[in-house]
């Protein structure tokens, strides 16, 4: 071959060897770049990772880490997959080994602040994902203050469904948790159509994660018991949408430092807006409720939640000391430390309500009815005000200590006293006619807390007193175990 076209033809393949080389070089560059690009606009920092390896349709970027907010996430390795590798987009990209921590407590620690997202949408411009699909393998780790981290296996594949839209699934998985979901992206990413086909969680398994949430006085509490739910909703450029039904069944609650009990909860629960957890009227049932020695079974309650704080209850009834007790409708804050109850009672054992009494030597029989206004704070509880009698109809007596009620100052007519006072200081039976309690009425006496007005015959004849309780008639109940 003539010497000058040899090395025209070696400068030549020389040339091609070059440029062949240098765009692998910078094809792998591109490869590290685009994803640190795609990442920078998602707010990452500090990203970095292992050596690109791979070819212009293909490349795998082993460990990669970043920081995004306070957190920092990573996976075992990242593949790209590219037919048309010339294209701005990261093809079919497959991550393995992801790892993200979610502090669900702090807003500042959280990888985004939710408070910034009110009705805030997709955005108005159509943002479409960088990807052509996406298939992904890992985990969350779940981590809130003074509880264990609880680590949540994800898979997520998504594939395209036309040129503007895309289809997905999602199934997330721990210990005493499981959510299975999916969704359709459209519209070059403005419309997100998604549904949570099943979610369930252990309320006992993760009961510390839900104290943190919605903390109550009285913490911890033994909780147990199943959730289960499903979802749908809609996030557009304008808004989010999402309705949700929740259940609860085989639950049960424990006060961790007070004798406060309920169990057998069950409850169904619709939300008309998950984004401002608004709910439709719910029922929850309880097949007991025990405060120490006082114990309710059969308690309903129709209720519902208002924007996540407020709980309204329609009616809550319950069968408790040989009758049933009914509270009007009410609403308080999950943040109040106070809330004031209307009940109505009927039917009332009264020897039942004196057990909670042992200090009160007056004995009474027969049934009660009427109406109280309570003001339960901090687990103490006052009676403000209201009005207990015995049943008309019903066989009623009350045995008390002659001497006794005569030194209490109680007003009488002339002919009781002299009755009483034929008595001495010895025990009498009186077979009411009219027996009726006042708490708290508004022309009481300083210093007094009860007005007990009576009517009934001793031995055939007629007596009628009027006694006032001298301080808190509160301090005569022993409810848990003497705390009153």
């Amino acid at each position: 071959m003539n010497p000058i076209l040899r090395q025209r033809l070696l400068w030549i393949v020389a040339l091609a060897a070059g440029l062949v080389a240098g765009g692998l070089a910078v094809r792998y560059w591109l490869g590290g770049y685009v994803v640190r690009s795609v990442l920078r606009m998602a707010g990452a920092t500090e990203i970095r990772h292992g050596e690109v390896r791979g070819t212009p349709w293909r490349l795998e970027i082993p460990d990669l880490e970043f920081q995004l907010r306070s957190q920092a996430v990573g996976a075992r390795r990242v593949t790209l997959s590219r037919e048309k590798w010339w294209q701005v987009s990261l093809g079919d990209v497959r991550v393995e080994g992801a790892r993200l921590p979610v502090a669900l407590d702090d807003s500042d620690l959280f990888t985004g602040d939710w408070n910034t997202y009110a009705d805030g949408g997709l955005g108005d411009e159509p943002v479409p994902p960088p990807f052509r699909s996406l298939a992904l393998e890992g985990e969350l780790i779940v981590r809130m203050a003074l509880a264990p981290d609880r680590a949540v296996a994800v898979k997520l594949v998504s594939e395209p469904k036309s040129g503007t839209s895309w289809i997905g699934s999602l199934v997330a998985e721990a210990e005493g948790f499981r959510l299975a979901g999916s969704g359709t992206l459209s519209r070059a990413g403005q419309e997100l159509d998604f549904q949570v086909h099943s979610a369930e969680l252990d309320l006992a398994v993760w009961s510390p994660q839900i104290q943190r949430l919605v903390p109550r006085r009285g913490a911890p509490w033994q909780l147990a018991g199943r959730l289960t739910g499903v979802v749908e909703g809609k996030v557009t450029a304008k808004r989010f949408a999402a309705t949700a039904r929740v259940s609860l069944r085989d639950g049960s609650m424990r006060a961790g430092k007070r004798d406060i009990a309920a169990e057998g909860a069950e409850a169904d629960l619709e939300f008309s807006d998950l984004w401002k957890m608004r709910t439709s009227s719910g029922r929850l049932q309880l097949r007991q409720l025990r405060v120490g020695r006082l114990a309710f079974a059969g308690a309903e309650a129709d209720f519902g939640l208002w924007n996540g704080r407020q709980i309204n209850v329609a009616r809550a009834t319950a069968a408790g000391l040989g009758g049933r007790v009914e509270a009007l409708p009410f609403s308080f804050q999950l943040e109040q430390t106070a809330l004031n109850l209307e009940l109505h009672v009927a039917d009332l054992h009264i020897p039942q309500l004196l057990e909670l009494t042992p200090r009160v030597t007056t004995r009474l029989g027969g049934r009660a009815e009427g109406a109280l206004t309570l003001r339960v704070s901090d687990g103490d509880v006052l009676i403000s005000g209201g009005e207990l009698s015995v049943r008309p109809g019903t066989a009623a007596e009350l045995q008390l200590n002659a001497g006794a009620l005569l030194r209490s100052g109680a007003r009488m007519d002339a002919e009781t006293e002299r009755r009483l006072k034929t008595v001495g200081n010895q025990g009498v039976l009186v077979r009411l006619e009219d027996c009726r309690v006042e708490f708290r009425p508004p022309d009481l006496p300083l210093g007094t807390s009860v007005r007990s007005s009576v009517r009934g015959w001793v031995d055939g004849r007629p007596v009628a007193f009027t006694h006032h309780l001298n301080g808190a008639v509160e301090r005569y109940f022993e409810i848990e175990g003497g705390r009153r």
